[in-house]
């Protein structure tokens, strides 16, 4: 018997030295990217033939044979492994391997979905271990009822995304099936509330809170609008920390406080801008365009701003004015609640930045046609809406509902996928039984 796993550990040795010696200079772009995943799914398979050792190797004892304190001593001495590591390595054969009852028939493990998706090679064991720990973090009757269907779902988006971002989405899900595991007392609250504005001898000033939930959503709607990144202009992108930024929305908020008592109303329309450009540029989108106050922007540049902007295109060629755009370009107070409620956020895939983020997008763009209604209308944060495009990324409307178009090199299928990201967050706490048939796909769904 052994002879025969002395075989198939040649042949992986094999074949690990015939990828190790392919000239990859020979491959082109695809070839390449096929191969980074063809390798990836292979890797993440690697670590169920481990559990299935260390399983073996736990349920025979042979540590103790060895005179090892326990498994996890004996992989560090026979591995050289860190004592993380050892630890990681048996607590997952105890979640992802096979398992025996007392007269020695044989169980599944003990988080299936999970192993079934590890072998598949369509998970790594970052994402495993988040997935086990959010199952695992809910309470025993909350895990009895809810643990496999939790476990299912997150699997599911564990083949489409990072492990960061599921985890964003697994904290989410336990704050949802748990409350008041999360949620503090009002009253442990206001105990806790404390703010202290300290001067420094040299001018400055220290300004340390606690906030109760309240002063946090309230201070949240007035300070995120400010704080958020300005978009690129003529001196480059935003270069400010986060820091810098909540300290300059700070201080924003205080002097517009001072001046009128206002704070700034989320997508605020900047001047008209009235923009002269020729046919072919409006074509090519290339080239500089002119406007009325004398400035010179690129097509894109004046295309993009227009999002946000009541901008007057005036489209020229040899025979003068072709024509003008509709004045009407930026959405109305009403149409923006409207996509704050529909989208939630940014609309791109992953991306978690909330409205008050956000810009207003044209999904068919308005110089071509696209009309300012809700049904070609989307949020994009300012990053997203600047690089989306260079991203390789389209968007389209199916179902009232924009949906993004990946790259070839991302989805080789290119299946249209929609954020819902925030969507988590209007879902209502139901009865036990029906909680997670309400949740969405998380964060992204097939369109």
């Amino acid at each position: 018997m052994f002879e025969h796993y002395a075989t198939v550990l040649r042949q992986l040795s094999g074949a690990i030295d015939e990828l190790v010696a392919l000239d990859l200079a020979r491959l082109d772009r695809d070839e390449l990217l096929d191969l980074l995943r063809g390798l990836e799914t292979q890797r993440r398979r690697l670590p169920v033939v481990d559990h299935h050792l260390v399983a073996e190797l736990d349920e025979r004892g042979i540590a103790g044979e060895l005179c090892a304190r326990d498994t996890r001593t004996l992989l560090r001495d026979v591995l050289r492994l860190s004592p993380r590591e050892a630890k990681q390595r048996v607590r997952a054969a105890v979640d992802l391997g096979p398992r025996r009852t007392v007269t020695g028939e044989p169980l599944g493990p003990l988080f299936p979905e999970v192993a079934a998706a590890q072998a598949a090679g369509t998970i790594s064991s970052d994402h495993a271990r988040v997935v086990i720990g959010a199952v695992e973090k809910l309470p025993a009757p909350i895990e009895a009822e809810h643990g496999p269907a939790v476990e299912a779902r997150l699997v599911t988006e564990a083949s489409r995304f990072d492990p960061e971002t599921l985890a964003k989405l697994a904290r989410r899900i336990g704050d949802l099936l748990d409350p008041d595991g999360t949620l503090a007392d009002d009253a442990e609250h206001d105990r806790r509330r404390t703010a202290t504005l300290v001067a420094n001898r040299d001018g400055s000033g220290e300004l340390h809170a606690h906030l109760t939930p309240v002063a946090l959503a309230q201070w949240q709607a007035v300070l995120d609008p400010l704080a958020a990144p300005r978009p690129s202009d003529a001196d480059g992108p935003d270069t400010r920390t986060p820091g810098q930024r909540m300290h300059d929305a700070l201080a924003d908020a205080a002097q517009r406080l001072l001046a009128s008592g206002t704070r700034p109303v989320t997508g605020g329309t900047p001047a008209t801008v009235l923009v002269t450009m020729t046919l072919d540029q409006l074509e090519t989108r290339t080239g500089l365009v002119t406007t009325s106050r004398g400035g010179a922007l690129s097509v894109m540049d004046a295309l993009r701003i227009a999002g946000e902007a009541t901008v007057v295109p005036v489209v020229i060629d040899r025979e003068g004015v072709l024509g003008y755009g509709r004045a009407r370009r930026i959405a109305t107070a009403a149409q923006r609640d409207a996509l704050a409620a529909r989208d939630g956020g940014c609309c791109f895939p992953g991306c978690d930045a909330p409205p008050d983020w956000t810009q207003v997008h044209h999904v068919v763009e308005w110089i071509y046609g696209g009309m300012t209604d809700l049904d070609n209308l989307c949020l994009l944060c300012g990053y997203h809406h600047r690089e989306f495009e260079r991203h390789g990324s389209t968007v389209t409307m199916h179902d009232g509902q924009p949906c993004w178009i990946p790259p070839t090199h991302i989805d080789p299928d290119q299946a249209p996928i929609r954020n819902t990201m925030h969507a988590i967050d209007h879902v209502d706490v139901a009865p036990a039984d029906s909680v997670l048939e309400q949740l969405p796909r998380l964060p992204a769904e097939i369109c």
